[in-house]
């Protein structure tokens, strides 16, 4: 403090003291002056470090710098993120996985419909029935076994012929190590009317000979939600009633066996 300072100081009275608080207030005074100075600056820097986040952020989003969304545009409206956000390409990432499960799920279904059809042509061949019955080729998940009917029943009846009887035996192995298929039992006849006591007409033979099969079956510990019998008649021919020939082979039972959920 300057001399003449002092001698105000000293000349109105006042005590020695209050020079040293006067320097301490202009030193607080000072200090708070520099302090709100610097919260300025961080303020500055802080809103900087901002718009330098949004930009990585609305990059990143977007793949490409030209599909940039400006920064003005954003603020203040949280759907226009939400937008970008439901545009980014990673939302291709769990199709793409999708994709690759469901190739994975059709080549196991693949190899399973394959091994299974083996097995079937195996056990008819050492029983010498490959001739009676035919195995088609899995398609939408199904596969279709033709058996001649002539092989199967005796004509104009519903009774078994003993001869294919380890047929229906290796039918039901099959359901037994596979409890992922269910079976649908198909009758078919010819074109030939028939009227007896038993079977006023080919609906009633065909549906009686697919239930007959379906009860040996369940018989055998198949579980009757595995199974459906259904008879045709002569609906649904494979070729033209028009020759002895053709009506055997209209003659049949078909089994068709479906991919099915396990039941707990």
């Amino acid at each position: 403090m300057s001399s003449r300072r002092r001698e105000l100081t000293q000349e109105s009275g006042a005590p020695g003291w209050l020079m040293t608080y006067a320097d301490l207030m202009t030193l607080l005074l000072v200090f708070f002056v520099l302090l709100f100075s610097m919260s300025n600056l961080e303020k500055e820097r802080f809103a900087e470090a901002m718009q330098s986040f949004k930009s990585a952020f609305q990059q990143a989003v977007s793949g490409a710098p030209d599909r940039l969304v400006p920064l003005e545009s954003t603020q203040g409206t949280p759907s226009a993120v939400n937008d970008a956000i439901m545009q980014a390409p990673e939302q291709s990432q769990p199709a793409e996985e999708n994709d690759a499960e469901d190739a994975a799920e059709s080549e196991v279904a693949a190899l399973e419909w394959q091994q299974l059809t083996q097995d079937l042509e195996r056990a008819f061949q050492l029983m010498q029935m490959q001739d009676a019955i035919e195995i088609g080729t899995p398609r939408d998940g199904k596969l279709s076994l033709r058996v001649k009917g002539a092989a199967l029943f005796t004509s104009g009846s519903a009774e078994f012929n003993p001869a294919m009887l380890p047929m229906l035996d290796a039918l039901l192995e099959s359901l037994i190590v596979n409890p992922g298929y269910k079976l649908e039992i198909q009758g078919h006849t010819d074109d030939i009317p028939i009227s007896t006591a038993q079977f006023p007409s080919n609906w009633e033979l065909s549906a009686v000979r697919a239930t007959t099969v379906l009860r040996y079956l369940v018989d055998a510990g198949i579980n009757p939600k595995r199974l459906t019998a259904t008879g045709y008649g002569s609906a649904i021919p494979l070729v033209p009633n028009i020759s002895p020939e053709n009506r055997a082979i209209n003659r049949r039972i078909e089994f068709v066996l479906e991919k099915r959920a396990v039941e707990p």
